[in-house]
This record gives structure tokens, C-alpha cells and sequence, in this order.
């Protein structure tokens, strides 16, 4: 049986050897690029990339079960060791009790209310799911996570991406300037960066400009944020599963990839593996999402992202504006404490 299962495999990979190659040179060179320049996450590198290959026609029908590979299978072992991020003690450092419950409420409220001015946008669930998630946990990463869940196309996925990394790097820009002007409490400054920022990258380039006390700040923030993921994707997983007109059906209302996911969380949080080991892991994690998003780009048709039309774009922009006012009032409290 394993002898069969093994020839199958070694099959497969030799009549495909060339898309594998493929999605693992293009998730190279975009590890390489961000090393160059850190402002530009290799996932996001490696989706553009995808886009233009496909639609420049470079790809053909050779590449389809390596591009499948990476867009299904890859990416939820990398959502599994996107757990190794997540620290459960890490909340407890914020601070006070107050402070916490500040970062639950805006995470909660940006994610539910995006969904609902994207309802009001006439936007597609999938797609407004998408970016609340990116815009209210952590960029691209919970995008990533998010996506078999959504039932979101490639197109719809590629916007969320691009929403995220647009108004990210708006942000990256616009803060430092924003201090300069007003000259904020480094810390609450950092808060606010925290709160509001989507990508994790993002966040560590726009407060490290400020100062030290703003980065610690606002990374501290942002892993509270992220540690928001495991229980928004139950929720939807839960909410799914009940809508679901197999539900006399019994089955597993949990995927596989999230009970990983948990479990590595729940290992970092207990020590298990050493600080090295985390690291290295941390490496994989985002090489094998970077040859996901790869995959997903590779099925982006810029025709079809075209009919999306421009409401998806005014989501973004007002979701945008809504999560640093949100944000802010939370600051807002936080600083009365």
C-alpha cells in the first residue's frame, strides 16, 4: 500500500517537475526581493507575479497541477505553522484588563463592520469577508487563512490582497508624517499604529520611523490582533456549518488545516520547541505562503478582476478611513485609563 501510494507520488511529481520548479523559483526570487527592500512582503511579490505570468500567458495547462498544489494543499500547511506566531500569554503583557478588551472590541467591530459596508457596497460575501479580515487581524497572512473559507474566486482574493497592500502602504507613508505634525505620545502612537495598520511588516515599518517606544508599542498591539484569528475563523467556520443544508448530516465542522493551526499555537504558547526552532519555522511558514500566493495569482484573470468594477476599490478606502477611526477612539480610552 505505502509502495503504491509512493510510486504514485514520485509519478506525479516527475510529470510535473517543472511546475513545481516553477513555484518554488518565483517564491525564491521573491524572498530574495523583500530581503532587498522589507517594505515589500515576498507574498504579495510573488502574487503580482503570478498575475502577470498568467495573464501574459506563460503559463499553460503544464502548470495547472503545480499552481492547484500551491493554492490548496501548501497553503493550509502554511496557515497550520502560522499558529507558531501566536503567543496566548502575550495578551496578559498589554496591560490592564481595559487595555485587552479595547483590542478585542476594535478587532470585532472592524470585522463585522466592513462585512456590513460591504453589504451595503453590494459587494460579494467572499470578497468583504476577505478584507475585514485583512483589514482587522493581519493583512495578507489572514487573508491567506481566510480565503478556503470564504469561498472567495481567485479574483476576489486577489483584490483583498491588493486592498490590503494599497492602503498598508498608505499608512506606512502617512503616519510618520502624522507624528511629525501633531507630535504624539510615542506609546498611544503606537497603540494607534497597532490598532489600525493591517500587515505585520507593515506595522514593524511604520512604527520603527517613530521611535523604539512606538515599535514596542505597536507590535505588542498587533499580536493581540493576531491572536483574533483562531477565534474569528471558528466563527465563521461554525457559522458556515449551521447555514449548511447538509447539517443533518453530521461532519466535522472544524477543517483539518485550523485544528493545526490551534495546535501550534498552542505548542509555541507552551514552550515546546526553542526560540531558534520557532525562527526556522517562521522561515517555512512564509516560503510555503509565498508559493500559495503565487498559485493564486496564477489564476487571477485581470478581464474578469476588471468587472469587478470599482466599488470593491471604495470599499477598501472607506474601510480604510473607518478602521483609523475606530482605532483612534480606542486610543482614545486607552489614554483615560
Amino acid at each position: 500500500m505505502y509502495k503504491s501510494l509512493l510510486n504514485r507520488l514520485m509519478k506525479w511529481v516527475l510529470e510535473n517537475i517543472y511546475g513545481i520548479f516553477l513555484i518554488f523559483a518565483v517564491a525564491i526570487i521573491a524572498d530574495a526581493i523583500s530581503n532587498l527592500n522589507d517594505r515589500i512582503s515576498s507574498p504579495v511579490i510573488s502574487l503580482v507575479a503570478g498575475v502577470l505570468l498568467a495573464n501574459f500567458g506563460f503559463l499553460g495547462a503544464w502548470a495547472k497541477p503545480s499552481l492547484s498544489l500551491a493554492s490548496g494543499h501548501i497553503l493550509k500547511i502554511g496557515i497550520c505553522l502560522l499558529g507558531f506566531r501566536l503567543v496566548f500569554s502575550e495578551i496578559t503583557e498589554i496591560g490592564s484588563p481595559i487595555g485587552v478588551l479595547i483590542v478585542i472590541g476594535v478587532v470585532i467591530i472592524v470585522f463585522f463592520g466592513i462585512q456590513k459596508i460591504g453589504k451595503i457596497f453590494g459587494i460579494s460575501e467572499p470578497l468583504a469577508l476577505l478584507v475585514a479580515s485583512g483589514y482587522s487581524i493581519c493583512g495578507v497572512s489572514a487573508i491567506a487563512a481566510m480565503k478556503p473559507l470564504s469561498r472567495a474566486d481567485e479574483e476576489e482574493t486577489g483584490y483583498a490582497v491588493g486592498l490590503v497592500t494599497l492602503f498598508g502602504s498608505i499608512a506606512v507613508l502617512a503616519f510618520p508624517i502624522v507624528q511629525a505634525i501633531f507630535d504624539f505620545d510615542e506609546s498611544l502612537f503606537g497603540w494607534w499604529i497597532g490598532l489600525s495598520v493591517h500587515d505585520t511588516g507593515q506595522v514593524v515599518a511604520t512604527a520603527s520611523v517613530v521611535s523604539e517606544d512606538t515599535l514596542d508599542s505597536a507590535v505588542l498591539v498587533k499580536m493581540c490582533r493576531i491572536l483574533m484569528l483562531a477565534p474569528l475563523l471558528m466563527f465563521v467556520v461554525f457559522k458556515q456549518h449551521k447555514k449548511s443544508e447538509n447539517s443533518q448530516k453530521w461532519k466535522l465542522p472544524l477543517p483539518i488545516f485550523i485544528f493545526g493551526f490551534i495546535a501550534a499555537a498552542a505548542m509555541r504558547s507552551a514552550s515546546v520547541f526553542s526560540e531558534d526552532f520557532i525562527q526556522t519555522i517562521g522561515d517555512i511558514r512564509n516560503f510555503l505562503i509565498t508559493m500559495a500566493m503565487f498559485g493564486l495569482g496564477a489564476g487571477i484573470r485581470l478581464k474578469i478582476l476588471k468587472n469587478l468594477g470599482r466599488q470593491p476599490l471604495l470599499l477598501g478606502f472607506i474601510s480604510w478611513i473607518a478602521v483609523l477611526a475606530v482605532a483612534g477612539a480606542g486610543v482614545l480610552i486607552q489614554n483615560q485609563i
